[in-house]
């Protein structure tokens, strides 16, 4: 496979832009009901994440061997809705859950940055590359991209996608084929960065754009073996790859 110089690229959040640590839903959702106006029953972020865990299998939610499977999107804001109702638990008039989502975020799920992101975000700006973000997540895209820049102040991206607000999860053409749109280029001029091998990798692929593999923080890969695109450790190795392509 030949590499031309990209146009624009696009990251996956999670295990790629950035490092996130252990869940803890309880501690998430203890800090959201800390906002609540009424909570009689005395509900405690430890119920509402066991509740959370029977409703998510129910759904077939966050299992790691069919969540590729599943292309489309439920939002977190949804799922909250309806376990606060049926808990009793209840917010003041106005409220917008949504508001609430960076509140449980980071509370239940620290992060850092991958080492080097800032960095390669830095060297594409000055290149002229344009970047985005397209994630599956089922926070919504404002409360992605306010834990991305208070994590990678340095980012500067044309957009930041979440599937929430799209309606269907990587690998799904249809997201690959509207964050394309939003970028302004054709698939073979985009290059896409990610960490799970069939979402990310032969999800981009399989539209037209250069995947990049990138194996930092990699959790699981099973049997995946690249056929084509690159495939990096570190992100310096981008670097390197870009500015032996030279400029356009």
């Amino acid at each position: 496979m030949k590499l031309k110089r990209p146009e624009f690229i696009m990251f996956d959040y999670g295990q790629t832009l950035i490092k996130e640590g252990a869940f803890d839903g309880a501690a998430g959702f203890d800090q959201i009901l800390r906002y609540a106006s009424s909570n009689p029953d005395g509900v405690t972020g430890a119920d509402l994440q066991a509740e959370a865990e029977r409703l998510n299998a129910e759904l077939g939610r966050f299992n790691p061997a069919t969540r590729h499977k599943r292309l489309t999107e439920i939002p977190e804001e949804s799922v909250n809705r309806l376990l606060f109702a049926g808990s009793g638990v209840a917010f003041p008039p106005g409220t917008d859950l949504r508001e609430l989502e960076p509140v449980f975020w980071e509370a239940a799920n620290p992060c850092e940055p991958c080492e080097g992101i800032g960095e390669l975000l830095i060297f594409l700006k000055e290149e002229g590359i344009r970047t985005g973000v397209v994630s599956n997540l089922s926070f919504c895209g404002r409360t992605l991209e306010k834990r991305i820049y208070s994590a990678i102040p340095e980012a500067d991206f044309v957009f930041v996608l979440s599937s929430c607000d799209y309606l269907f999860r990587k690998p799904s053409r249809h997201i690959f084929e509207a964050a394309l749109a939003k970028a302004g280029v054709t698939a073979d001029q985009a290059w896409f960065c990610g960490d799970q091998f069939i979402p990310d990798i032969q999800g981009s692929a399989a539209v037209g754009m250069t995947p990049v593999w990138y194996k930092g923080n990699l959790r699981y890969d099973g049997e995946c073996k690249l056929t084509e695109g690159i495939e990096i450790d570190h992100w310096s190795e981008l670097i390197g790859i870009l500015q032996n392509l030279g400029e356009k």
